[in-house]
């Protein structure tokens, strides 16, 4: 299966360089993601000053991709995630599939499905998978930068974890360079 992958996306590869006309274009993405949780000292009526949402997780990534008719978009992203409740630093590697289910010019509202591995950077736990599944929104600025706003689902499996399995929503901003 590996090679039937590779075989294809080389294939892909040297008729696009080659064609004449020009279907899709290639994209540089960066983003930061911050995921929140309820507080456990939070009460309600209670003044002692507790907000009701802790930041527990930044995520920082960044990716090289192509988008093909404005369509469908493949990427392949890297970067860095920092849990600070249970002190755990990991690097994310991971491809990316993204449906724009509407266009005009370069705004784009999509959803986006993420799948690849989770790197350790502590001998606490081991290395793991990752999969995330959500929406976007990518606004036209004019420019070759455009601003790009996600709400995504992410589930980490991580043996010897808690229940081996880390599961969250993090709101991301970012930009796209086309």
């Amino acid at each position: 299966m590996k090679k039937f992958i590779f075989l294809f996306l080389t294939v892909f590869t040297v008729l696009t360089l080659f064609s004449q006309q020009k279907n899709g274009v290639s994209f540089f993405d960066a983003n930061a993601n911050l995921t929140f949780k309820l507080n456990e000292n939070f009460e309600f009526g209670n003044t002692n000053g507790e907000p009701f949402f802790v930041p527990s997780e930044i995520l920082l990534r960044f990716g090289i991709g192509y988008e093909y008719k404005k369509k469908i978009a493949l990427s392949f992203n890297t970067g860095f995630e920092y849990h600070f409740d249970y002190f755990i630093g990991t690097i994310p590697t991971y491809f990316t599939f993204q449906y724009n289910l509407w266009t005009k010019g370069n705004d784009a509202f999509y959803m986006l499905c993420n799948t690849g591995r989770l790197w350790r950077l502590a001998e606490r736990f081991s290395d793991g998978n990752y999969r995330g599944l959500g929406i976007g929104w990518r606004f036209e600025s004019g420019s070759a930068l455009n601003t790009t706003f996600k709400i995504i689902y992410h589930q980490k499996k991580i043996k010897n974890f808690e229940n081996g399995s880390y599961d969250n929503i993090s709101l991301g901003i970012g930009f796209t360079i086309f």
